[in-house]
């Protein structure tokens, strides 16, 4: 029975603890510094979720042990900078559509950051525009679309004037690769007719930070509400990691955290290194 060395909490999801341990030896090692993983020469696998982990699992950390893969029950994997052993991930995966966690937040930043600001307005009379159609983009749209007036879409390639022009609410939802880092910056900002408000539940590389700042200090952005942040898995300090303009909400990349959706998302990647080791 192989063992599994948890860097992230498990035991309060009641149905994913009886089948993991059913299934595996588990050693928690969720209170342990990233330079103690190398003390745990019984542990196969290591599960980390990148909502819990305040560093980046290295090639180096793991050197010298009996690791055979690390597994994460996300889609991102910021968190992971592996190439000496397999990655088990959800990315991509069937299992995501079922999952509405990180919609639902989306629309939780949408009415925080509203009341956060003094901005109170009515959703009903408001445009939410989505920048990246994908799955989540897909989510959301189905959440909101009875709640706003209209629910515009916008993907890389094509967006239609009347984006800029009526989008009240931009919500960026376009995956992480090299050609979008820092799509949503200063000259992105600018086509936009309206003062608007920005939620990021996808990734904090793919916007300009520092244009965001800059953005809300003149009143282009009147508020930005993330869930994601440039170097979240890091100690260095950024811009936006130190505001505390009370026109920014930063929550900790929990978007996807609902008890539901963590029950899910855990069992599922733990039953595809099942399938792949027995």
């Amino acid at each position: 029975m192989a063992t599994i060395g948890f860097l992230t909490p498990y035991k309060h999801l009641p149905d994913f603890k009886n089948y993991v341990e059913n299934n595996f030896k588990c050693l928690n090692l969720s209170k342990i510094k990233k330079e103690e993983i190398k003390m745990f020469k019984g542990v196969d696998y290591l599960f980390g979720a990148p909502n819990y982990l305040n560093y980046i699992i290295e090639d180096n950390d793991i050197k010298g042990t009996n690791i055979k893969g690390i597994v994460s029950p996300s889609t991102g994997l910021n968190h992971i900078k592996v190439k000496s052993v397999p990655i088990f991930s959800i990315k991509n995966d069937k299992v995501l559509d079922t999952i509405t966690s990180t919609a639902e937040h989306n629309l939780y930043l949408i009415l925080a950051i509203i009341r956060q600001t003094g901005k109170i307005q009515e959703l009903s009379k408001m445009t939410l525009g989505i920048l990246g159609y994908g799955r989540l983009g897909k989510l959301i749209y189905n959440i909101s679309k009875n709640i706003f007036k209209e629910v515009l879409v916008s993907d890389l390639d094509h967006t239609d004037s009347t984006f800029f022009k009526d989008t009240d609410f931009l919500s960026i939802n376009i995956d992480l690769r090299e050609e979008n880092k820092n799509f949503v910056n200063k000259k992105y900002l600018n086509k936009f007719d309206k003062n608007i408000f920005i939620i990021n539940t996808a990734r904090g590389e793919v916007v300009d930070e520092d244009d965001i700042l800059n953005n809300i200090t003149s009143g282009k952005i009147l508020g930005y509400a993330t869930d994601v942040i440039k170097e979240e898995h890091s100690t260095k300090a950024t811009n936006l990691k130190i505001s505390n303009d009370p026109r920014i909400i930063k929550t900790s990349h929990i978007g996807g955290t609902a008890i539901q959706a963590q029950e899910v998302a855990y069992k599922h990647v733990i039953s595809k290194l099942d399938e792949k080791i027995r």
